[in-house]
């Protein structure tokens, strides 16, 4: 049986960097939600409860801190490539173990 292996191009270095601008109009948009009513049911049985999502809506607009989690990500060495040409976005992180087996992961 034989095997194709991708040709991988240039590794570039990469930094999230969210612009505010995009962050404001996030916000405007979750503040201009428009909410349907709670179908009759109990809990999950029908999809994610209404009150739930004002919830986590409201978190996200006003409660994420968005400059921390993006430091936070920031602070490991991150990379990009181009894969059988797709982008390919890859964290490199040795561990402290030596005899470590890599972890791969796909969304």
């Amino acid at each position: 049986m034989a095997s194709s292996v991708g040709v991988v191009t240039e590794i570039r270095e990469f930094r999230l960097a969210v612009p505010q601008t995009d962050l404001d109009d996030l916000a405007d948009r979750l503040a201009r939600a428009r909410w349907v009513e709670q179908l009759p049911c109990d809990g999950w049985q029908r999809g994610v409860p209404v009150d739930y999502l004002r919830d986590l809506v409201e978190y996200w607009r006003t409660g994420f801190d968005w400059r921390a989690h993006e430091a936070r990500l920031n602070a490991f060495p991150q990379f990009t490539t181009e894969v059988d040409g797709l982008d390919v976005h890859f964290l490199h992180v040795r561990s402290t173990n030596a005899d470590a087996l890599p972890l791969l992961g796909s969304p």
